[in-house]
């Protein structure tokens, strides 16, 4: 069994993850990582720029999947422990 407060707060990520809203911001910040034109970039500055970019926006668009593994992985230890494992 998870303790109370880690259900709570991976259950508040599940019901944000099946808003609308949460699959608009998505298609957002996927189109805002599809602007990024690496040949278009005219200097080291403008690359370290996109670099911060790209990263923000795979953190958010790998959001869903991470907080699921988390939770899948929680479970796992959780059960494991009640098994005696």
């Amino acid at each position: 069994m998870l303790d109370p407060e880690f259900e709570l707060y991976y259950n508040n990520y599940f019901d944000l993850f099946m808003l609308d809203g949460w699959e608009q911001l998505m298609a957002d910040v996927q189109a805002a990582a599809d602007t990024i034109q690496l040949p278009a970039l005219h200097d080291a500055r403008d690359l370290h720029l996109a670099q911060g970019q790209m990263q923000v926006y795979q953190r958010l668009l790998n959001w869903q999947s991470s907080i699921t593994n988390g939770y899948e992985l929680v479970k796992e230890e959780s059960a494991e422990e009640l098994n005696g494992i």
